[in-house]
């Protein structure tokens, strides 16, 4: 394991207790950065969204509905909480971040500093 991961593990070890961490696929854009994070199952309402300390926390909840009149020759689908935590460092605006679930994909757009954008220098 290398020291970006290790360290990107004990982010999550701060934040989160052991739980279940979603596939997520994350994208730079020239002015924000998108995560998709799969919640298949998950209502919006058991989603959360927290900023602190520099760092992004997406946790989440699937709830098993358990049918007491059926009996089950075998469960396989995974419930219970999700967690990830995401580095924002300081070339974001954590007042600039939206998402929005849909399909089971929670999508968190985060834009970027201004001083953080590419900016073209005229020659003269």
């Amino acid at each position: 394991m290398n020291t970006r991961t290790e360290h990107k593990r004990e982010a999550a070890d701060r934040w989160c207790e052991p739980t279940m961490q979603p596939p997520t696929d994350i994208q730079e854009f020239e002015d924000h950065f998108a995560i998709d994070v799969e919640l298949p199952g998950v209502a919006a309402d058991r989603v959360d969204l927290q900023v602190e300390q520099g760092e992004l926390r997406v946790t989440a909840e699937r709830l098993h509905a358990v049918d007491e009149n059926r009996d089950y020759l075998a469960s396989e689908r995974r419930f219970g909480t999700y967690c990830r935590v995401f580095r924002l460092g300081d070339l974001v605006d954590p007042e600039g971040i939206t998402a929005e679930l849909r399909d089971g994909v929670l999508r968190v757009q985060i834009k970027k500093h201004a001083k953080a954008m590419p900016k073209k220098i005229q020659i003269n």
